[in-house]
């Protein structure tokens, strides 16, 4: 295996030269440059990534952290942060925070000790404050879907009350009154805020809250059907269903349809959406969407920004809205 050595007799440099060529440091002419990169070639020289990255204190990593690996919307922001990543020229590392403070602490640790060059961080459990701690002391980092008064300049966000609120609306709008609600797990601060937007439409309505028409669950198609099941078995009525989730959506649809419930004929249904899953159920489903794809790439760009990598400049903007996005499933009362 050829060594910097070879490859300095070859372009007949020093070893010295032919490092600063490699970590791109210190001056060297364009003409010498080009004759340790063709002696490289001709040698098949690889070069020790450990040994650029103690010359450069760069590692050209780049760590990203979500809270699981499992689901469409998981896999579509790995996609899109891969996509910004890899124009950098660098490489991605991802870990998972398992929906728990001690494990997003310890990913977030696994990554820093991995001397990544930044972070991407989809934290969830974590308290501000160490969010602020960790800023003291980690490489830089951009929290996506996360705000964070005293860490703003490095926050992707989206209002998801406004959003579920919204999305609400539109059934009110339509006559229904008596809506239901398949909301995730209320433990969990997205969930807990989306749910709020559900309450906060009704209540400006001047609609009580029934709270057995609200179902919990962990946004998958299984909890979808579980809830419209646990729904039916209250014996109220309802016209409509918000599904804060579009897998619990995509679960609602095979309960109705195993109980010979027609959609919107018979009952309504709106839904949040990320992955376009709704368009993909017949009816094709009216949903929120959260713009997940596009939040992860500006998040990967205003992290190459602060790294200041050539080529990204600052997004306009890091706040997102959803868009309501109208289709089949939603039937206006008489």
């Amino acid at each position: 295996m050829a060594t910097i050595k070879d490859v300095a007799e070859r372009a007949k440099v020093s070893r010295a030269t032919v490092s600063r060529v490699l970590n791109n440091t210190g001056q060297v002419t364009e003409a010498t440059r080009l004759r340790v990169k063709s002696a490289m070639d001709e040698l098949k020289y690889r070069p020790n990534p450990v040994a650029q990255s103690l010359a450069s204190n760069t590692t050209n990593t780049i760590g990203l952290m979500i809270s699981s690996f499992r689901g469409g919307f998981f896999g579509d922001l790995m996609a899109e942060v891969q996509q910004v990543v890899d124009a950098a020229g660098k490489v991605m590392i991802v870990t998972q925070g398992k929906y728990h403070a001690e494990s997003e602490r310890a990913a977030i640790d696994h990554l820093i000790n991995m001397r990544v060059d930044g972070l991407l961080l989809h934290a969830r459990y974590l308290s501000d404050d160490e969010l602020i701690a960790i800023a003291q002391t980690a490489p830089p980092f951009v929290l996506l879907d996360r705000y964070v008064d005293a860490l703003a300049d490095r926050c992707i966000t989206f209002d998801h009350v406004k959003a579920s609120d919204r999305a609400v609306e539109v059934l009110l709008k339509n006559g229904h009154t008596r809506i239901a609600c398949l909301a995730g797990k209320l433990t969990k601060p997205k969930a807990k805020e989306r749910f709020q937007g559900y309450a906060n439409a009704l209540s400006r309505h001047n609609i009580t809250l029934d709270e057995d028409l609200v179902t919990e669950g962990n946004y998958t198609r299984k909890a979808g059907y579980e809830g419209v099941r646990q729904l039916l078995s209250t014996g109220k009525p309802f016209t409509a269903v918000y599904a804060c989730s579009e897998e619990m959506a995509a679960g609602c649809m095979d309960a109705f349809r195993e109980n010979n419930i027609r959609v919107p004929e018979d009952v309504s249904l709106i839904s949040y959406d990320s992955v376009d899953l709704c368009t993909f159920l017949t009816p094709h489903v009216t949903a929120l969407h959260f713009p997940m794809p596009e939040m992860a790439s500006v998040a990967g760009t205003l992290l190459m920004s602060q790294l200041r990598e050539e080529g990204f400049s600052r997004p306009e903007s890091t706040h997102f809205d959803g868009e309501l996005r109208l289709r089949q499933s939603v039937r206006k009362l008489n």
